[in-house]
């Protein structure tokens, strides 16, 4: 079972303490990146599974029964051949994870371990935390169902028990643009997509059919693995395709952000592929003044991921593309990248812009925003439309 979850406000140490916690404990840690938990010193998920128990020097006869159980627990058989670098979000974070059971530690410390899974990975975490001997410690920066599950639960600011749900209701204003509360009117099609067929190394997405219309939040749903992030990089030009995909020029906010960053200070992030013009509109639309001149990766996790939202949007391209934009947000950032995905879609980041004297990318009538998100309450809460991978 969970011994204690242990939730704050982004920016409150979390992860520092939580790594302080494994190495004080000598617990094992899977932190936030669960990326940097994956040696990709293997080919294969298998391999990969194996590497912490062949520097236990576990029997083969063993270990090779124990990567059996785990691929099955982990739902991970049907990759289990797969390369470790073309794995979803969720599927590494579960392959870390499991990595990490296998060495059978005493202890575990885990920093946000539901980011990034969709609602039946996180069931398989419930149960394998329930089954697991030893003593499990949570960090997170919202209160997740494995708050349930702990025998004590903690804020960092002292309080204790059960809070509230951190999924906001959609706020409804963004300074300056003001932002419908119900269901925007669909415009023109911006993304179209009729029997698109995608390939990314072995898997295979498709034929898919979609489309996203000017003016609305469109919200692209599917569990780990279903090619979500693969069919937004084929929309971005970045991945071949079959078919028809038509886009216009589209920004992109990866769910690993910190790697996209590059610069010494946010306003230099955000003029990168633009120019200052654009860069200080973006900062001051999306809400990010205070950071102005601060190292992207010295900003907390939750305005360092609207950073990266910012830098997406900062051109005002005519698609914004969001993959699982709510990893590393506190509650507080929920309702911040509401009121910044509705705003956009309402033309308001285009408005600010244009009376600024600084010219979009795209002039061809309202924009669109398509993300993802495993948090369905919050999804439907901000979407104006919504479509499933196939």
């Amino acid at each position: 079972m969970i011994d204690r979850f242990i939730w704050a406000a982004s920016g409150a140490g979390l992860s520092e303490r939580a790594w302080a916690d494994a190495e004080a404990t000598g617990a094992a840690w899977v932190g936030n990146d669960a990326a940097a938990h994956v040696s990709l010193l293997r080919s294969t998920v298998r391999e990969e599974l194996a590497f912490g128990m062949e520097q236990q020097g576990v029997a083969a006869g063993v270990m090779s029964a124990a990567i059996d159980a785990a691929l099955d627990t982990w739902g991970l058989r049907h990759i289990a051949d797969r390369e470790p670098s073309q794995l979803s979000t969720g599927q590494t974070r579960r392959l870390a994870i499991a990595a990490a059971l296998l060495r059978d530690p005493g202890a575990l410390v885990l920093d946000c371990p539901a980011d990034g899974l969709d609602t039946a990975a996180v069931e398989t975490l419930r149960g394998a935390l329930a089954d697991f001997d030893g003593q499990v410690t949570v960090y997170d920066r919202v209160r997740t169902v494995l708050a349930d599950d702990a025998a004590q639960e903690l804020h960092l600011d002292g309080a204790e028990g059960p809070a509230p749900d951190p999924v906001p209701d959609p706020a409804p204003v963004v300074a300056p643009a003001a932002v419908p509360d119900e269901p925007s009117e669909p415009g023109e099609p911006v993304l179209l997509a009729e029997g698109a067929v995608v390939r990314r190394g072995s898997f295979t997405l498709g034929p898919v059919d979609l489309r996203a219309d000017g003016g609305q939040v469109t919200h692209l749903a599917g569990p780990n693995g279903s090619g979500k992030t693969t069919l937004m990089l084929a929309v971005l030009g970045l991945l071949p395709h079959e078919g028809t995909l038509v886009a216009p020029v589209a920004g992109w906010a990866p769910t690993g952000m910190d790697a996209a960053f590059s610069r010494r200070t946010a306003l230099a992030e955000l003029a990168v592929g633009t120019d200052a013009a654009h860069a200080e509109v973006a900062l001051r639309w999306v809400g990010l003044e205070r950071w102005r001149d601060t190292h992207p990766l010295d900003v907390p996790s939750s305005p360092r991921r609207m950073l990266a939202v910012a830098a997406a949007l900062v051109r005002g391209p005519g698609l914004l593309i969001l993959d699982e934009p709510t990893v590393g947000l506190d509650a507080e950032g929920y309702a911040w990248l509401t009121r910044v995905m509705r705003g956009y879609a309402a033309g308001g980041y285009h408005a600010e812009l244009t009376a600024a004297g600084v010219q979009p990318v795209w002039s061809g009538g309202e924009p669109a925003v398509l993300w993802s998100c495993h948090n369905a309450a919050f999804a439907e809460a901000v979407s104006d439309r919504f479509l499933a991978m196939p």
